[in-house]
């Protein structure tokens, strides 16, 4: 068993039915990414277990997932009946929010994830500064991508999931019109933060702003 489980805290491991435990937060994660976690457990098995907690009212006894959603599709795509897990005391509002906390925490974290997960706190009645607390970023910072994602500025976040444009970038876009956002494109180049095929892409994406009156 790992450190992780047997040191420290001392929390006890216990073995839990994967298809018991409910993933209140998916991530869309790299497939390159999640084949090479699978290759690795299959090979040397599990360094660090899951935490889960018990959903209250269910029988038999199901869990809703805190952290480790790829570990444990892992254990699912190896064909795994059940996954060392920590069971933790916690109602569901709260494995949800330890989730988040825990995906913001990631190094290389996803911008569009991001985005989402400040969304999915506002949705639950979280003002900016608590949810800039809970992962780690200023209040400012929260409230620039939640205005963005209540412009409802789809190009710009489909721009910012495909890696056309930087999130700040997007972010000032989305906070002017057509020439100031030709403004900022240009600023971008000369910064050289954006050339080639990206800048021509980008361009576009104005013009259709534009012709949507945005």
């Amino acid at each position: 068993m790992s450190k992780d489980a047997g040191s420290g805290n001392r929390k006890q491991v216990t073995p839990i039915p994967t298809d018991r435990i409910r993933i209140l937060n998916p991530r869309v994660r790299n497939r390159r990414t999640f084949e090479a976690m699978v290759e690795n457990i299959a090979r040397i098995g599990l360094k660090r277990p899951i935490t889960v907690a018990p959903r209250t009212g269910t029988h038999p006894q199901e869990y809703d997932l805190v952290c480790g959603q790829g570990r444990l599709e892992a254990f699912i795509e190896l064909k795994q009946d059940s996954i060392p897990a920590i069971v933790i005391e916690a109602d569901e509002s709260d494995c949800l929010i330890m989730s988040l906390v825990e995906n913001c925490a990631r190094r290389q974290h996803n911008p569009l994830d991001l985005m989402r997960e400040i969304g999915t706190l506002r949705q639950r009645g979280y003002n900016d500064r608590q949810i800039g607390e809970k992962i780690g970023v200023s209040t400012e910072y929260v409230n620039m991508i939640a205005g963005l994602l209540e412009k409802g500025e789809e190009r710009l976040v489909s721009a910012v999931e495909t890696g056309l444009l930087p999130l700040n970038l997007a972010i000032d876009i989305a906070k002017t019109d057509a020439k100031g956002a030709q403004k900022a494109l240009m600023d971008a180049y000369t910064q050289n933060k954006l050339r080639g095929r990206k800048l021509t892409l980008a361009r576009r994406l104005i013009e259709q702003r534009e012709l949507r009156g945005l």
